[in-house]
């Protein structure tokens, strides 16, 4: 028997806005998820806990979950959230991120499945599967599943030298090809510049860092390849929404150690 092709079907649609949400610091309830869910998240500093590791909620974060994920999300946070079945099992094989930061490209996406999933009309079914492919497409071209094999390469030298210097010359001289064409070719595969996904990178390894460790926010900030302390608080503010004291304090907090 020939293997099904993917077609997602749309379990539900939701919007959670400060309407419908608990109070800060309050659970909206442990569960585990029965389908594939997509959460993009648009205000708030909250957390999500997924299988164990606390995450926190900042705006154009897209939290991805596969069937069976234990979850336990704490307000403040409000977002768009679709849930959608897979009886093909397709996405079983593909490498998915847990999250995945910067996407908030993809609001659109999330409201229009939203809007015919509560306003159906004759084009909804067609409309909503196709938003789903476009949110899928950009989770796998983010997630370098898209990448060349010299990008994938490079994607994993980068993750093994975070505190290294990585300027893109010599990321293009280890890929073998010149700066301006690395560049286009790393831009095209990930979605950002090479610059851009260092600095996220390293900023992600500091998360790591800050929730598992006791090591000073300055000795973090050097193993993850940052020599300008104002400069990593200012690149980690910006990315995580808030400083790297605030980011530690919050999921100590959340896991009741505060």
């Amino acid at each position: 028997m020939a293997a099904k092709k993917f077609l997602p079907e749309l379990i539900s649609a939701t919007q959670l806005t400060k309407k419908n949400v608990p109070a800060t610091r309050q659970s909206f309830g442990k569960r585990i998820a029965e389908y594939y869910e997509l959460e993009l998240i648009q205000e708030g500093s909250g957390v999500i806990v997924t299988d164990g590791r606390v995450i926190p909620t900042v705006p154009e974060r897209l939290f991805i979950r596969r069937p069976g994920m234990r979850l336990e999300g704490f307000a403040p946070y409000y977002s768009y959230y679709i849930v959608f079945s897979d009886e093909s099992r397709e996405l079983d094989g593909l490498h998915l991120p847990c999250y995945l930061d910067g996407m908030g490209q993809l609001s659109d996406s999330f409201k229009s499945i939203r809007n015919h999933f509560i306003y159906p009309d004759t084009s909804s079914e067609f409309e909503i599967k196709a938003c789903i492919f476009k949110i899928l497409s950009a989770v796998l071209k983010q997630g370098s599943n898209a990448a060349s094999p010299v990008i994938e390469a490079s994607v994993r030298y980068i993750k093994s030298h975070l505190k290294e210097e990585l300027s893109v010359a010599s990321l293009a001289k280890e890929s073998g090809y010149s700066q301006n064409h690395y560049t286009n070719l790393f831009k095209a595969a990930m979605g950002e510049t090479p610059s851009c996904f260092v600095r996220r990178c390293r900023i992600r390894k500091a998360c790591e860092l800050l929730e598992e460790t006791n090591e000073t926010v300055e000795a973090i900030a050097l193993r993850c390849g940052f020599h300008n302390f104002s400069y990593f608080f200012r690149a980690f503010k910006k990315i995580q929404g808030r400083t790297p004291h605030a980011y530690r304090n919050a999921v100590r907090r959340y896991r009741g150690e505060l």
